[in-house]
């Protein structure tokens, strides 16, 4: 094969090669412009808004995106609207086996981009507890509902965190039972 004929034949080749590449660059280029963009709008979806009435909850401390002054305001709504776990669990101040839908602490926190390892969980009769414990591991809720009804503030609601006691047994003790806080109104990080 001649020299020129070799060269050209190169050269076809290469264009064959180097074009779908170049195209196949473009499409990825423009791929992830578009999960760019659609994760930066998922993420201001979960600022929430500043809610129209009394807030559910309110969040104070080290926060990335307060929506109002240097807390977070939440209504209930905006909070149903997280995805939900619900799980079935005895309680020492419960007969028999209880069940409790709400948000995991896990979900609540990285939607809100929070980053701290406990808090202080105030109720609406000025009743204070700690909460420390690994959220990320245990499924401990804020529950807005027990046995299938909205939990209402005669029955220690609307907010409560709840502790899956059976399923961990370890969790089972005096602390996390004080930090069982009813009618949470306001959680402040540590």
């Amino acid at each position: 094969m001649d020299s020129d004929r070799y060269a050209t034949l190169i050269r076809r080749s290469a264009i064959r090669f180097f074009k779908p590449v170049k195209l196949s660059r473009q499409i990825l280029t423009a791929v992830l412009g578009c999960l760019l963009f659609a994760t930066a709008h998922v993420n201001a979806e979960n600022i929430p808004p500043t809610p129209e009435g009394e807030p559910a909850l309110i969040i104070s401390g080290s926060l990335s995106n307060p929506n109002v002054g240097d807390e977070i305001h939440l209504d209930l709504e905006w909070i149903k609207n997280l995805p939900t776990f619900s799980f079935v669990t005895n309680t020492p101040w419960s007969d028999g086996e209880q069940e409790f839908l709400g948000v995991r602490l896990s979900v609540l926190f990285d939607t809100l981009d929070i980053k701290a390892k406990s808090f202080s969980a105030l109720a609406l009769d000025n009743y204070k507890a700690d909460v420390d414990v690994d959220w990320h591991k245990y499924p401990v809720i804020i529950a807005y509902q027990h046995n299938g009804t909205d939990i209402s503030i005669r029955r220690l609601g609307p907010l409560r965190i709840i502790f899956p006691f059976d399923d961990y047994p370890e969790l089972l003790n005096d602390f996390n039972i004080a930090s069982a806080v009813w009618q949470l109104t306001h959680i402040d990080l540590l």
